[in-house]
């Protein structure tokens, strides 16, 4: 019996990121037993350490393709927090990440304790951004700095935001993103 248990827990992480799915469900748990419900315009916050799975080659600070991963934990805590999941869910919505802009201002040394915090800084008629921001514990400075724009499917803002017409004035450097994209795109559509 300890064989075959053995065996489908090594097939699961030879063809699962298993860690990954263990720590959606603990990020999303925790939330849900020891934080209150928050608005949407609220920062949520999670917590992180940099380990030995976390470094990069040089094996001194976290590679780029951990920060990128914990920005998903990091969403996911926010939009079970702020109800926006269970509103996506009760439409058979989905949100996509339709783009990111990500800027690391310095690395986070392996063992050094750090803070996620996301919040949603505006808002379209079927797209949200999110600004999520890594703080290392130790200092307070801002390590990197996320702008990520969710694309929402069979859904769109007013169903999930009650005062949707509310809306905050658009950051500018979200207008300079948006000129950015919109030129990327049309580029790409004329080599299509």
């Amino acid at each position: 019996m300890f064989c075959i248990i053995a065996i489908v827990a090594l097939l699961l992480y030879i063809f699962f990121d298993v860690n990954y799915f263990i720590r959606v469900g603990f990020t999303i748990l925790t939330g849900r037993l020891f934080e209150k419900k928050s608005s949407v315009r609220d920062t949520t916050t999670i917590y992180g350490l940099c380990t030995t799975q976390d470094i990069d080659i040089m094996l001194r600070h976290m590679n780029n393709a951990r920060f990128v991963r914990d920005l998903d934990f990091a969403r996911f805590h926010f939009y079970d927090r702020t109800g926006i999941y269970e509103r996506i869910k009760a439409v058979n919505g989905h949100a996509l990440q339709g783009a990111s802009s990500i800027r690391y201002r310095r690395t986070i040394p392996m063992f050094s304790a750090y803070k996620i915090e996301t919040k949603l800084v505006y808002w379209e008629d079927k797209t949200l951004f999110i600004e999520q921001k890594f703080i290392t514990l130790n200092d307070g400075f801002v390590r990197a700095i996320v702008l990520s724009r969710q694309n929402l499917l069979e859904t769109d803002v007013s169903a999930l935001l009650d005062n949707a017409d509310d809306k905050p004035e658009c950051p500018e450097e979200i207008k300079h993103w948006l000129e950015s994209i919109e030129i990327s795109s049309a580029r790409l559509r004329k080599k299509d």
